[in-house]
């Protein structure tokens, strides 16, 4: 009986830190603490756009936001917020959001840097990332 408990204690703890572990990449917060955050720290601010009843949405959280490459390099260069369409209609319409997902990278003024619209698996993601630094 010990035992099971023992290996039913491991497996949730397993399965914690891989949400844990994705939960890392977006603040706690809404969009004005993200852009405060960033300026503190100098970095950019990335915005995903989403929606709760949005498949391709519910895929980069099931994959691309838990990628460790995809993580790592995000929050070296930006602080991540997500934004729900429906919840944030005014903010959506700011950044003429019309398809999800959509997520976009703002500087620290505010204006935007990059956006990129639609499903990215970890490698398309880091791929449209890299190209931050050389534009």
């Amino acid at each position: 009986m010990k035992i099971a408990t023992f290996l039913t204690a491991i497996l949730a703890l397993l399965t914690f830190s891989q949400f844990a572990m994705a939960g890392d990449l977006f603040i706690e917060g809404d969009f004005a603490a993200a852009r405060e955050k960033a300026r503190e720290s100098g970095k950019l601010v990335m915005i995903d756009f989403a929606a709760e009843w949005c498949g391709p949405c519910k895929m980069l959280d099931r994959t691309t936001w838990k990628d460790e490459g995809v993580i790592s390099a995000v929050t070296e260069k930006a602080v991540a917020v997500r934004v729900d369409v429906d919840e944030n209609r005014e903010l959506a319409a700011q950044f003429r959001i019309r398809s999800i997902p959509t997520i976009i990278f703002i500087d620290g003024e505010g204006k935007e840097v990059t956006r990129v619209i639609g499903y990215r698996d970890a490698e398309g993601f880091l791929e449209e990332f890299q190209k931050l630094g050389k534009s």
